[in-house]
């Protein structure tokens, strides 16, 4: 069974007027799948990796135009997801980083059992604080990226990414 979420920060905030149809078909956009000529960076990575992987990701996603606040948010959220994939979808992923005409999609792949349940990060405030030290990897690439898609399946979870660079 292959469940898909998509969340989207945007719908319903000032940042489209509130208009969630003029935001909808703009993040449409943005997921379609870039041709081969927009990737800027696709390698298998592990745990020895995330942080040249973090570093990797940074260049490009500046190089492509994205600039601060929003490349350290975007580099954040890459980074907890690629982490989640390496902790818990089987010690390695896979990331696709692409150019898009309205903006950067990353997707990290990995090949553990998948999620349970992905929709946690949909809420919209933080998950409640108990003693646990993580546990909001998901939540956090939600609140710092402009679209979140999880696609779980039985070969494993996809993390999609989506940062608009205007």
């Amino acid at each position: 069974m292959i469940r898909s979420v998509i969340l989207n920060r945007g719908i319903g905030n000032d940042d489209n007027g509130g208009d969630p149809a003029l935001h909808r078909e703009h993040v449409n956009d943005t997921l379609a799948l870039p041709s081969a000529r927009a990737t800027l960076l696709e390698l298998p990575f592990g745990m020895t990796d995330l942080a040249r992987l973090r570093l990797l990701v940074t260049r490009r996603a500046e190089d492509a135009g994205l600039c601060e606040p929003r490349l350290s948010d975007f580099v954040l959220a890459v980074h907890e997801v690629a982490s989640n994939a390496v902790v818990h979808g089987g010690g390695k992923g896979r990331i696709h980083l692409a150019r898009t005409d309205a903006g950067l999609r990353c997707s990290v792949a990995d090949g553990g059992p998948g999620l349970n349940c992905p929709e946690p990060c949909e809420s919209a405030s933080l998950p409640e604080a108990d003693e646990a030290e993580n546990g909001r990897g998901l939540w956090l690439a939600h609140a710092l990226t402009d679209d979140c898609e999880v696609t779980v399946g039985q070969s494993g979870t996809t993390v999609t990414l989506v940062a608009f660079l205007s």
